[in-house]
């Protein structure tokens, strides 16, 4: 395939567990012309015997020679694509099959978008990720976090190859690469249907990978303060991460802070849409309350009388699901 139309990136390592479902989840695609790039980064399990398996002629397997790990093989891969868009893919995810058939149409139909990504569905239960969808919401998302699910976008080739992803950002390298992108100007969007099946495991991220991944995050959240021109002091790299992304462990005390922090944040001025960030705001408030409730078993009494006080009498039925 000279010209492809589509160019799929899948790093792999030490995934026997779910690489061949991974990738007959590709080969099923409705939408059939793509490659698909994968690119093992020195697998010491049955990784590369089970993608021998597979015969399709859009598969190209390249084999590094020594194990550096997750952005450079995507970057390879990058120099390596041929299509008009790429799609990105993980090796223990599953697309659904009309997946690349709904992303190739929404972005030829919207030119102005360089990147787009979908839904997805947690696998074993009926979670949704529920990320923005509109260009616009999806930056006032990105001063609080990522916004886009990583395996499930896809987006035009030279936008790829302009950016690429900063290998010293890993693991927080999306957060990054989509932080870049809005602040050069280039509009994200998302579909709002699930086409990935997205899996969790105790395999994914590490201790020691979690404290890595929030030190990247917090200089790509600042770059977004800065981009929201918010005042230089305005950000403190050590509270705001604990109060976007709270642990299972989160204290009363930090809620209270993070919760004060979002009402100045949301009374501050700033250049983007006012509601959108309030939008956003809303929902990290919801999830900073229910992981507090989760955690210390508020009665829904209580529960309901905590939140009432946060999210306001105009948000009962985030409050209604919240006790539920």
């Amino acid at each position: 395939m000279l010209n492809p139309k589509i160019s799929v990136l899948l790093p792999v390592y030490n995934a026997e567990a779910y690489i061949a479902e991974s990738v007959q989840s590709i080969l099923d695609q409705t939408e059939p012309d793509f490659e698909l790039l994968i690119v093992d980064d020195c697998s010491t399990d049955n990784s590369i015997e089970i993608l021998d398996s597979f015969k399709d002629p859009r598969i190209i397997v390249h084999r590094k020679e020594r194990n550096s790990g997750y952005t450079e093989s995507l970057n390879w891969a990058i120099d390596q694509a041929r299509g008009t868009y790429i799609a990105r893919m993980d090796a223990d995810d599953v697309s659904l099959p009309k997946r690349f058939e709904k992303q190739l149409n929404f972005l030829e139909h919207h030119p102005d978008v360089a990147l787009c990504g979908t839904d997805a569905r947690v696998e074993g239960s009926s979670l949704r990720f529920n990320y923005p969808t509109e260009p616009k919401a999806i930056q006032a998302n990105l001063l609080l976090g990522s916004s886009l699910i990583h395996p499930s976008i896809m987006g035009r080739t030279e936008i790829f190859k302009q950016y690429k992803y900063d290998p010293t950002k890993e693991p927080a390298e999306d957060y990054d690469l989509f932080t870049r992108l809005v602040e050069g100007g280039e509009q994200l969007a998302n579909l709002d249907e699930a086409l990935l099946i997205y899996r969790v495991h105790n395999n994914q991220i590490s201790k020691l990978q979690q404290q890595k991944q929030l030190a990247s995050a917090q200089q790509s959240m600042l770059r977004m303060f800065k981009l929201f021109q918010y005042r230089q002091d305005f950000y403190s790299d050590v509270q705001v991460i604990s109060w976007v992304w709270p642990s299972s462990s989160l204290q009363r005390n930090v809620l209270k802070a993070g919760l004060a922090f979002f009402e100045q944040l949301e009374n501050s001025v700033h250049p983007f849409s006012k509601k959108m960030v309030s939008k956003a705001l809303r929902i990290k408030r919801y999830n900073l309350l229910k992981t507090v409730f989760i955690q210390e078993g508020f009665s829904k009494t209580k529960s309901f009388f905590f939140a009432l006080r946060y999210l306001g009498l105009s948000h009962w039925r985030q409050i209604f699901k919240l006790i539920h």
